[in-house]
């Protein structure tokens, strides 16, 4: 009786101290890409990001015919990977030029981004098991990249011919349209099918803008306010801010940003628009003059050099697959809150 006892505790004292050496269980990596590992959640992440990518441009994306040879599965898969393989090579080009050190304001503003992601996906976090550090990775290469894009994208001056081919594909794009940046806001006075909320519940709805709008002019920041009350399911990851072409938008909104709200100050009066009332701040305002249709156009062919530098890096990499990777599958949208 002695000797099993003495079994037990032996071992509830071994997997005591196993516990206590891995402390959890191993993060699970579903690919190497030049040497660089891969967690199964910053890959779901970029997933993520690839399957809502498609979804927007053809919402019944899953059930069409093989797209480049593979299932549309496989070519998600594909394409998220391949993002990972490219985003590695911003991070080498990145180390080489000696700008892979993030600020404590650039560090501060992920980490805030981060936080507010996972707190308000929370059943799309836990299903996947996608902690803050996962997507603080997520938003730190797109960091990394604004800054390779902007130090070699500016060592590359473009002839004219290259500029006025540029020019051409961006105005037949419709690039050449006036824009805006925002912050807003937005407090629904509709259903879920699109209906106007009783009465009672309108004015409720209106009361809550008047109270953010109030907020917002005594100097509150609109877009912790943003991330507070507006009820845009967007607001998670862009944290009210969009960015948007004349025409675009409904005439209300855009009357109101192209001409008559100030630049850098919120707009004294609430908005209405189909979805209910906007409190918005108009942060940038581009009209599309001859100068600015240049800059755009070197900006462009820019971006096209650093990209093409980077998928040339990218393309040289060694890519190996773990077998957790072939056990990953398309999420479904309503595994995000």
């Amino acid at each position: 009786m002695k000797s099993i006892s003495r079994t037990l505790i032996m071992l509830v004292l071994a997997s005591i101290i196993a516990f206590g050496l891995t402390g959890c269980a191993k993060e699970t990596i579903v690919a190497t890409v030049n040497s660089e590992k891969v967690s199964e959640p910053l890959y779901r992440i970029f997933l993520w990001s690839t399957q809502r990518g498609l979804e927007s441009i053809l919402p019944d994306i899953w059930d069409v015919d093989p797209i480049e040879g593979k299932t549309p599965e496989e070519f998600a898969k594909e394409r998220a990977l391949k993002s990972i393989t490219y985003y590695v090579a911003v991070k080498q080009k990145a180390e080489e030029a000696g700008i892979n050190k993030l600020t404590k304001e650039e560090k501060s503003a992920i980490k805030e981004s981060a936080k507010n992601y996972v707190e308000t996906n929370k059943e799309f976090v836990t299903n996947y098991g996608i902690k803050q550090k996962d997507y603080e990775k997520f938003l730190e290469y797109g960091k990394l990249e604004e800054k390779v894009v902007s130090q070699l994208g500016g060592t590359y001056i473009p002839n004219e011919e290259e500029l006025k081919e540029a020019m051409k594909v961006l105005e037949e794009e419709g690039e050449f349209t006036s824009s805006a940046t925002i912050t807003h806001v937005l407090i629904k006075n509709k259903d879920e099918q699109g209906n106007t909320l009783p009465s009672d519940k309108d004015a409720e709805a209106k009361k809550r803008a008047e109270d953010v709008l109030n907020q917002a002019l005594n100097g509150e920041d609109l877009t912790i306010l943003a991330r507070k009350y507006s009820e845009d399911a967007a607001v998670s990851t862009n944290d009210g801010q969009y960015t948007f072409k004349k025409g675009e938008m409904e005439e209300s909104l855009e009357e109101v940003v192209f001409n008559e709200a100030k630049i850098g100050a919120v707009y004294p009066k609430l908005i209405e628009t189909s979805m209910g009332y906007e409190i918005v701040k108009v942060e940038e305002l581009n009209d599309m003059d001859e100068v600015t249709m240049k800059e755009a156009a070197i900006r462009k062919i820019q971006q096209d050099f650093v990209n093409h530098e980077l998928s040339e890096l990218s393309a040289t990499y060694k890519v190996e697959k773990t077998e957790s990777y072939e056990n990953i599958h398309i999420m479904n949208l309503g595994e995000e809150s």
